[in-house]
């Protein structure tokens, strides 16, 4: 039996086989790269014919389709338009400079301006049906995760935003801050726990972000709980506490309390308070009453100021506690308080 396949043994013959494989395997992935190009190709075209609806009647998008402008061209003339506010004709471009992407990094890039640009426009569920479709061809593509997250927290699907985040946790990504986030936003609206549950968890959830000590603040003080103000960084609800009623105030030793206390006409005020409080001290021991504190917010990874504040930066949708600059205005009522 041995003496029939005796060329088996040979050398020769062995190498011949192997690099056989080796081309048929090679053969095989090439046609494969060739099919699944074809069909993100397809898929994508399909997948954009949803959204020439908006478009279709503008004349300078017949123009634009006309001319055969490149298609890195078209990118700029929609980015210019999506920074000018003028996010309609930005779509209009990017479907049409889609259609032309013959390069995958082409088609990946012209996909997320997509994205971003019907975010920007307020169309929340168009704008994550062009991240899920991006990330269906580019699973790994880690900007258009962190803008899937914002888009799910803004339309709270707060289950839908965790999967996301799992997803770059998945990638080696610190994602710990935004899960804690969409955490205590999911707490705020489960129908199915008490008070004293939701106060638990949010407890919980400020041990480990101090950005959720402000969500827990504002909760009990919306359902008038009674809790340790201490445990909060008043720095980070300097605002609140100037909204707040005294007596909720002046059990605590916190010196940033305490100055605003005294802005306020009751006690000294500490060394090394905010000179706007210090002056609102001065001026309330001297019974003037025409003067009051304004606030803005700027964002400590852009630097944008904003005149309200927010938790997630409108500009740059960064996750962090805004830093809180103080003004000296007139005031048009004697006293109001927020809560």
């Amino acid at each position: 039996m041995d003496t029939l396949f005796i060329e088996y043994r040979d050398p020769i013959f062995g190498i011949i086989i192997f690099f056989a494989i080796i081309f048929i395997i090679a053969f095989l992935n090439y046609w494969w790269s060739v099919f699944k190009s074809k069909e993100e190709r397809y898929g994508i075209e399909q997948f954009i014919k949803r959204f020439e609806v908006m478009a279709d009647a503008n004349e300078y998008k017949k123009l634009l389709d006309e001319f055969s402008i490149s298609s890195e061209s078209l990118g700029l003339l929609a980015h210019t338009y999506s920074k000018s506010g003028e996010y309609e004709k930005a779509i209009g471009i990017y479907v049409i400079a889609l259609k032309r992407a013959k390069s995958k990094d082409e088609k990946q890039y012209f996909l997320f301006e997509l994205g971003k640009t019907y975010f920007k426009a307020g169309f929340l569920r168009r704008s994550a049906d062009i991240f899920v479709e991006l990330l269906r061809f580019y699973p790994r593509h880690e900007e258009a995760l962190k803008n899937l997250t914002v888009v799910y927290e803004q339309l709270k699907e707060y289950d839908k935003a965790l999967e996301t985040l799992d997803a770059l946790e998945e990638m080696n990504i610190e994602a710990s801050s935004e899960k804690n986030f969409i955490k205590a936003l999911k707490t705020l609206r489960d129908e199915t726990k008490t008070i004293k549950q939701k106060y638990e968890i949010l407890s919980h959830l400020a041990k480990k972000e101090s950005i959720i000590g402000r969500i827990l603040f504002e909760f009990a003080k919306k359902e008038n709980l009674s809790f340790d103000i201490n445990l909060i960084n008043a720095n980070t609800i300097l605002d609140l506490l100037w909204e707040c009623d005294e007596e909720k105030l002046k059990n605590s030793s916190e010196p940033l309390i305490q100055a605003v206390l005294s802005a306020k006409g009751d006690g000294e005020c500490p060394q090394n308070a905010p000179f706007e409080l210090e002056i609102l001290s001065v001026l309330k021991k001297q019974n003037y009453t025409k003067a009051t504190l304004s606030f803005e917010y700027t964002c400590t990874a852009c630097k944008g100021t904003f005149p309200v504040h927010f938790y997630r930066c409108p500009s740059c949708h960064t996750l962090k506690n805004p830093h809180i600059s103080l003004s000296l205005i007139k005031s048009e009522y004697e006293k109001y308080y927020s809560f």
